[in-house]
């Protein structure tokens, strides 16, 4: 049986330096269930990959797009689909080996809307999760425009 609780961590609201997450409490808040799953997830996607000494093949390209001059709405798109699919991969190869809940084991996880204007910076793409449950989770993904 997997371990059953996870750390919670939510994007910050107003980021002012490298960091993008925190705990958002004092001390360290444990998850379960479909939230578990999310945050999993999330922590593939946002993993620079080749960054893990420990498993070169964990994490995914998203974190390239910080500072890319991407200018065409369909290759950032094709940037945050492939991330999405190696995310996805990576995440149902763990739960094959660790077997999860049905309420912690992805079913599928998609881009549900795709949003770029080229005269702003970042982009809104919004993923929606769904696990063995079948519940859903829709997720806007962090993107990096109000860094500073």
């Amino acid at each position: 049986m997997a371990d059953k609780f996870d750390l919670y961590y939510q994007a910050l609201d107003n980021p002012t330096s490298l960091r993008i997450f925190t705990t958002g409490f004092d001390r360290s808040v444990g998850v379960r269930g479909a939230l578990k799953m999310v945050l999993q997830w999330l922590k593939i996607l946002m993993t620079k990959k080749g960054s893990d000494p420990t498993d070169v093949e964990y994490g995914t390209d998203f974190t390239n797009l910080i500072g890319a001059n991407i200018r065409s709405k369909r290759d950032l798109q094709d940037v945050v689909l492939l991330s999405i699919q190696a995310a996805n991969n990576q995440l149902t190869k763990i739960q094959r080996n660790s077997q999860p809940d049905l309420d912690e084991t992805l079913k599928s996880a998609s881009l549900a809307k795709f949003e770029f204007d080229d005269t702003a910076p970042g982009f809104d793409a919004y993923v929606t999760f769904t696990n063995l449950a079948d519940k859903e989770i829709t997720l806007l993904l962090p993107d990096f425009a109000t860094r500073t």
